[in-house]
């Protein structure tokens, strides 16, 4: 016979082998689980988990125990009597709330006890399914037990928050035993408050065997109402190699919960009977007084356990054990008369039974547990091969002929998928052509008053505000600077007005040109790059918000674009814009004759495209040579300027022969209109203010239309519109970028279908590669 570890490392091997066929057979039934039946994928899953956690335990190579049993049945002890210590507390009140795994130390130095606590959230949930249970069906017993629980929570809550903080837990190293008593005492007995927040307890202790992995789970009543005690047993049931069941040797008969928590364990491992792999314990053996009623008793708990043999079937009396071999607390000392025990064991033709325990579930450990391993494995192996035998069965009629040779992946985009971009994209371009009209194109004259697009009006109304901006923000404007530089060199009691005209305007001048030729361009390209970006947000739109729309669009490096569209306003500001400037602020009044005959056919192309509310303004020729507007020329009333004009005319002969006046007489006229020089600063500001009032009123008024800016904006626009749909039209770009979304799945929202889509290609093509994986896997094992 295999030792267990010969078995164990055979296993291991053997469901390693059957863990990679596993892995792809959940695989592969989870992605066609619309092809096998719903109990098929079920059953797949159900066995992975159950190798899984087989696997998990031989590569641990530890032997699990878990010992059940109803409340205060006696497991606690029981688990006493065979560490040969009164450790865990076994009053006759309920005592035990949570799980504790005795773990088999190597070495005294090893010895270890760890505390592990619920979490807030825990304590939270164990609460809401006390008061759950409170509301259900319960024995009047369990319903006071359940309550008390509840109402103790209640009353300890905040000291047991205080245990929740610790999120590592507690840990103590011992050397003997005996050091630990009083702490486990207290967290699961006498300090309530600490016994309800321990979620675990682990004991490291050489008093199991030290030459094997052995771990013991005391785990809660599994007739408790709390939902989370039931689910540690049943977990501790699923990864248990055997099972120690306390029974109290009164009670023949198996309840409902017992039923139940046998049933659990039977499905866990349905390779393996609970028969093979459980020690029926009857506690509490001392009981009885009569050899007869004893014999009777036992004769019934062998008829109720009928497949478990006699060895596994063991009365005990911990007590005695304790009593007579071991440490046992002093309360049960006072209960306790070792003569008398000893007397009443000998009489019922028994022993305390713990040593025949002990030495059966060793005889397990070192022989019965490799052949419980090997029927276990064969199980799960087995099944494995039948569920295989099956899938393959539903599954190779559907996907296994898939070869190499069949449709490629691209072939899915052809003829079908032209068809129907031919016929999007020319819903697309009229969609377009509708939208474009309706929201970014201009009617004809675009120039001319009121003929922009309200889109391009809003161009229009931030070209006027940066206007306003710039020239209400001058730095040369304010009233400080026109005085310093009016002054310099000078006594501001002994200037030269007209010197001081000159310096301030030759300031003014460039500071202006400098300000409008940057920053009122960058605002015009803003303002047109504000409706290009809706053409794109459209066309991105129309292509189902497809990657690299805008980047084709508009070239890969759009900084170049808004740089050429920038240079472009710039050329056309400055044709008319620079003219106004020099002619409104280069020059005082009286020095601008020569500039009015140099720039006569632009000064002209001012006013005619001039579109002010005030047509008076219109003839802006008049105003630079005279100071005046025409209209008001003949009655300059309203200025300082004006009166002294008219004082100089006193006395002057006027003839006003229509046609026939003297050249002399004529001059002289034009002298009286003219505004004089200024003879002081606040004349000179006056004059600059003026001027500036009218270049803002051009600029605004006549250089946004002569320069044809809205004109230019339309033509970018158009520009970017025909690119769109020439980009398709002549070079078929489009079709290529949204084949590419289509083909790489880059983008869900193209309403692009196809029977035989990428997608579902793919997955027959790999759906057809896992079955020839799983059956060269499923050749080489079986």
């Amino acid at each position: 016979m295999a030792t267990w570890l010969e078995t164990c490392q055979q296993q291991l091997a053997r469901l390693e082998i059957t863990s990679v066929l596993a892995d792809k057979l959940v695989t592969l039934s989870n992605k066609t689980s619309e092809d096998i039946a719903p109990e098929l994928v079920q059953k797949i899953n159900t066995e992975h988990a159950r190798l899984n956690r087989q696997l998990e335990r031989l590569h641990a190579n530890r032997f699990e125990v878990a010992v059940i049993g109803l409340e205060k049945a006696g497991k606690s002890a029981l688990l006493n009597a065979w560490l040969g210590q009164e450790i865990l507390p076994s009053a006759r009140e309920r005592c035990t709330f949570t799980s504790t795994e005795i773990w088999s130390a190597q070495t005294e130095q090893d010895q270890l006890l760890f505390i592990q606590y619920y979490s807030k959230e825990e304590i939270t949930k164990l609460q809401k399914q006390r008061q759950d249970a409170l509301a259900g069906t319960l024995g009047d017993k369990e319903r006071k037990e359940i309550q008390e629980d509840f109402d103790d929570t209640e009353k300890n809550l905040n000291a047991i928050l205080e245990f929740a903080k610790q999120k590592n837990g507690y840990t103590q190293p011992f050397i003997d035993i005996s050091e630990i008593n009083e702490q486990l005492q207290s967290a699961i007995f006498t300090n309530r408050a600490q016994s309800l927040a321990i979620k675990r307890i682990q004991l490291k202790t050489v008093r199991l065997r030290s030459d094997r992995d052995i771990i013991f789970h005391d785990v809660p009543g599994f007739n408790s109402g709390i939902q989370m005690h039931s689910e540690q047993a049943i977990d501790r049931l699923k990864a248990c190699d055997a099972i120690i069941y306390a029974k109290e040797m009164k009670q023949p008969s198996i309840t409902g919960p017992e039923k139940e928590i046998l049933l659990i364990a039977d499905a866990e491992d349905p390779s393996l009977k609970v028969s093979d792999k459980i020690f029926v314990v009857l506690t509490q053996a001392d009981a009885f007084d009569d050899p007869i009623d004893f014999k009777e008793t036992l004769a019934k708990h062998r008829n109720y356990w009928p497949a478990v043999p006699e060895r596994r079937m063991i009365p005990v009396c911990a007590r005695a054990h304790l009593v007579e071999f071991g440490i046992p607390s002093e309360d049960t000392l006072r209960r306790t008369k070792s003569a008398d025990d000893k007397t009443k064991l000998k009489k019922l033709g028994i022993n305390d039974g713990i040593l025949p325990l002990k030495e059966t579930v060793n005889h397990y450990i070192d022989h019965e547990r490799a052949e419980a391993l090997q029927t276990r494995c064969d199980a799960l192996v087995n099944a494995f091969r039948y569920l295989t035998i099956d899938v393959l069965g539903k599954l190779e009629p559907l996907y296994g002929e898939l070869t190499d040779t069949e449709m490629e992946e691209d072939d899915l985009l052809g003829k079908e998928f032209n068809q129907w971009w031919g016929r999007e994209w020319q819903r697309i371009k009229k969609d377009f052509d509708v939208w474009y009209a309706e929201s970014i194109q201009g009617r004809e004259e675009a120039d001319a008053l009121g003929a922009e697009h309200q889109e391009l009006a809003a161009l229009h109304a931030a070209y006027d505000a940066k206007i306003d901006a710039l020239l209400s923000n001058l730095t040369t404007g304010q009233l400080d600077e026109l005085k310093r530089i009016y002054t310099a060199g000078r006594t501001i009691s002994m200037p030269d007005p007209r010197e001081g005209n000159y310096k301030i305007r030759e300031e003014l001048f460039r500071e202006i040109q400098q300000k409008f030729e940057n920053e009122l361009t960058d605002q015009l390209a803003q303002s047109l790059q504000v409706l290009i970006d809706q053409i794109v947000q459209k066309t991105q739109a129309l292509l189902w918000e497809t990657v690299d729309v805008r980047k084709s669009l508009l070239n890969s490096d759009e900084s170049i674009e808004q740089a050429r569209i920038r240079h472009g306003f710039q050329v056309l500001f400055l044709r008319f814009g620079r003219v106004a400037v020099e002619a409104f602020i280069a020059k005082p009044l009286q020095a601008r004759e020569r500039l009015l005959h140099e720039r006569s056919a632009e000064i002209k192309t001012l006013e005619a495209f001039y579109q002010g509310t005030d047509m008076s303004k219109q003839d802006v020729t008049h105003y630079l040579r005279y100071g005046l507007w025409a209209a008001k020329a003949a009655a300059p009333t309203t200025s300082t300027r004006a009166k002294a004009a008219l004082k100089t005319a006193i006395g002057q002969e006027v003839v006003n022969i229509i046609g026939n006046e003297p050249a002399s007489t004529k001059k002289s006229a034009e002298e009286q209109e003219k505004l004089p020089e200024p003879s002081n600063f606040e004349q000179v500001v006056e004059e600059i203010n003026a001027d500036l009032a009218a270049l803002k009123d051009y600029l605004k008024n006549s250089v946004f239309y002569a320069a044809g800016f809205v004109t230019y904006c339309n033509q970018e626009l158009e520009r970017i519109r025909n690119r769109f749909k020439e980009m398709e039209d002549n070079d078929r770009q489009w079709i290529g970028i949204i084949r590419t979304a289509v083909k790489y799945e880059k983008n869900p929202n193209i309403p692009y279908n196809i029977a035989h889509s990428r997608r579902d290609f793919r997955m027959r093509r790999e759906l057809a590669i896992e079955l020839k994986e799983v059956r060269e896997v499923f050749s080489q094992m079986y």
